[in-house]
């Protein structure tokens, strides 16, 4: 349902209560803030991956396995109150979210607008991934304003979605680069809704802050607290971003 509704070609007017988003899918996108109330939210993106002929082919290499197995150690007590596990449902986001998960014993739920390659994907947001590759999401906001606001309402929209019926516990999300820092910010934007008027203001700032400084590598991501504000969690397994500057270096050539 969820992805026909995200599907429907960008109109304006009255239909619409966001530019470009259909109004299902923004008013699917309101409910988040119910759904991560009281959690903690972990995004993390996937590991290394080889080349493919089609992006949803790739897997993780033994490198990427690695990645996941120092992230899991390094970052055991941020997962250990994991109770709910979502992921993009191409292989590498899946078996990452599965290597990560593996000592808490849950099984993980694929959600089909967490990946990018989707119909809602439209020109101007390929066109962006492509100018700016690798890179903070600030600088996708500043060099393409909203050229990832579809993005980021339906992914928020297919979280709220699954999460309806998500038992109490902290929720790990899986996704991929770029697109998992729109996604954080909609956390980030839903968590501090949920928020006393007192404290709500300088907690928002700093959080939106932590995820728009950072440039996220292959099993990294984001912790998103109400009580203790947003943070990047690095992997001690550093990603090389001079081997691959953008997605369609993964993709082999013709």
């Amino acid at each position: 349902l969820l992805g026909a509704l995200a599907d429907r070609p960008a109109t304006h007017g009255h239909a619409m209560l966001i530019e470009g988003v259909p109004d299902a899918v923004a008013a699917f996108a309101a409910r988040l803030p119910e759904v991560i109330r009281g959690r903690r939210v972990l995004l993390v993106r996937h590991g290394n991956t080889a080349k493919a002929e089609v992006d949803a082919e790739r897997e993780l290499t033994d490198h990427g396995r690695e990645q996941c197995r120092r992230f899991r150690e390094a970052w055991a007590s941020s997962l250990s109150g994991v109770s709910s596990v979502l992921a993009s449902p191409v292989k590498r986001t899946a078996e990452t979210a599965a290597l990560l998960s593996e000592p808490l014993g849950l099984q993980v739920r694929l959600v089909e607008d967490l990946y990018f390659v989707r119909p809602w994907r439209h020109e101007a947001m390929k066109a962006a991934d492509r100018d700016c590759g690798y890179a903070p999401v600030s600088e996708y906001i500043q060099r393409h304003p909203g050229s990832h606001d579809v993005a980021a309402k339906t992914m928020a929209a297919a979280v709220a979605e699954a999460g309806a019926d998500l038992p109490p516990g902290d929720l790990l999300l899986v996704g991929h680069a770029g697109y998992l820092s729109f996604l954080a910010l909609e956390v980030v934007d839903a968590m501090a809704s949920t928020m006393p008027v007192a404290s709500k203001e300088a907690w928002h700032t700093a959080a939106r802050q932590a995820v728009l400084d950072a440039n996220v590598g292959e099993v990294c991501g984001f912790e998103v607290s109400g009580a203790s504000g947003a943070r990047y969690l690095p992997n001690p397994e550093a990603t090389d971003f001079e081997a691959a500057k953008t997605n369609d270096d993964f993709i082999k050539s013709s």
